[in-house]
């Protein structure tokens, strides 16, 4: 009431503290009041909404911290966790972690291709320099997060891995091969078009192909079939005549039968002129005797 009024100022906790931190500094988190709080006053600290500690003491001490101490802090006065400070947030900086390397075409990588290699890493800051390096090589072959080679070939071929960098660091990739394989593209989809027109016509032509070639895969294996029946069955019957020629016995043709008449007969003829001759002359001298009277 009244000239020149009352000046009313109204005051809440305060977290202070360094913003912009390292990974693996040390952190000192402090809660100030402009009131004066008595001496056993205890505080409650919260990490994004979270309870994390409870102290005597108006300090917070974060010893090494990491990553995961990045967040939005708090302190409120036991009994009147309702008036709570307004939050500080703690930025853990830190250098490229979990760098890798990512190809734009998956699968076969043929000869004209475009091939592009992406890179990335987790890191604060995030990562602004990157260098593409491939083994065997003394300098690097390319800068940038995205690494393109506009017509592959096998020039080109061999292991590349990135190398991500910010200002507390640097890490490299695990390496990747590329390698040519194939022929080109362009006349890969060449045919591919013209089989594509062509449609059914060019199906039902190789049908037919694969069925004359059956055909004449099956025929060839008959009549090779039958001249290996034939030579067998050859084979067979020139050991039938040997064994025969070999058997005279079991002969029976004409030839064989006049030679076995002739030698059978010869013998006979000659002992029968023979005895005949003997038997002639025995007869006369025996006429000779009866007819002398003395």
């Amino acid at each position: 009431m009244g000239i020149p009024g009352v000046q009313l100022d109204v005051t809440d906790l305060q977290v202070e503290t360094q913003q912009r931190v390292k990974e693996g500094d040390s952190v000192t988190l402090t809660c100030k009041s402009s009131c004066s709080l008595p001496e056993q006053t205890t505080f409650i600290w919260y990490r994004n909404t979270q309870r994390i500690t409870e102290r005597t003491v108006n300090q917070l001490h974060l010893q090494s911290v990491s990553r995961s101490d990045t967040g939005d802090y708090r302190c409120a006065v036991t009994g009147q966790q309702h008036l709570i400070s307004p939050p500080v947030y703690l930025n853990v900086e830190y250098s490229p972690q979990s760098v890798s390397v990512s190809v734009s075409r998956s699968g076969v990588i043929v000869e004209g291709d475009s091939v592009t290699l992406n890179c990335s890493s987790d890191s604060n800051p995030p990562a602004l320099n990157f260098s593409w390096i491939k083994e065997n090589e003394t300098s690097a072959v390319g800068s940038g997060q995205s690494f393109s080679i506009s017509s592959f070939n096998s020039s080109f071929s061999g292991r590349f891995y990135c190398e991500a960098q910010n200002k507390h660091g640097s890490q490299r990739s695990a390496s990747v091969s590329l390698t040519v394989k194939g022929v080109q593209r362009d006349a890969l989809l060449t045919v591919s078009g013209i089989v594509a027109g062509c449609g059914g016509l060019i199906f039902i032509i190789i049908i037919i192909i694969i069925i004359i070639i059956i055909i004449v895969f099956i025929k060839r294996k008959k009549r090779r079939g039958g001249t290996e029946d034939g030579n067998q069955k050859q084979a067979a019957d020139a050991s039938d005549d040997t064994y025969t020629a070999l058997d005279p016995a079991s002969r029976t043709s004409d030839v064989y039968s006049t030679i076995t008449s002739v030698q059978s007969r010869a013998p006979d003829d000659s002992y029968t002129a023979l005895e005949l001759q003997s038997r002639s002359s025995e007869y006369e001298t025996l006429a000779v005797t009866s007819a002398d009277p003395h």
